[in-house]
């Protein structure tokens, strides 16, 4: 990849983190997930490196959605499903990019329009369900190992 590429896909990941953080903003059943060390600016830039890497043509899209949301928290959990099943601990913004992945899966499950979307959204909240288990089962085996 030239200099060129390289510095347009950085500025393509930067304004697509922008319009992550407008359109959480305007969320406001996930502002309780930012009120913690990691702010939503740095959440939406993990969000949007993830999706640069994975799914390139996402960053493409002109104006965000919901539904561009959900895909692309859908690309990063399923990363990020990898990274914990590995045994590497997921940073705290990772664990936000996690639940924020289950928080529009339930709320894209109640809209008639996400019909399409039905797959990936059980498949969210089962990754999510077996994210929190396995995170439970680390802190078990962490405690009785003290």
């Amino acid at each position: 990849m030239s200099v060129i590429e390289a510095t347009r896909l950085q500025f393509k990941k930067s304004a697509f983190a922008e319009e992550v953080v407008k359109h959480l903003a305007l969320e406001p059943e996930v502002h309780d997930l930012f009120s913690a060390a990691t702010s939503i600016e740095t959440t939406s830039h993990i969000i949007a490196a993830i999706v640069g890497c994975e799914t390139p043509e996402l960053l493409e899209a002109t104006s965000m959605s919901d539904l561009l949301i959900f895909n692309s928290l859908f690309t990063c959990l399923r990363v990020l499903f990898v990274k914990q099943v590995q045994g590497t601990e997921l940073s705290q913004g990772e664990q936000q990019i996690v639940s924020l992945a289950n928080r529009f899966a339930k709320k894209l499950a109640c809209n008639e329009n996400s019909m399409h979307l039905q797959g990936n959204i059980e498949l969210v909240i089962k990754l999510y369900n077996q994210l929190q288990t396995l995170a439970k089962a680390e802190v078990r085996n962490h405690r009785s190992m003290c």
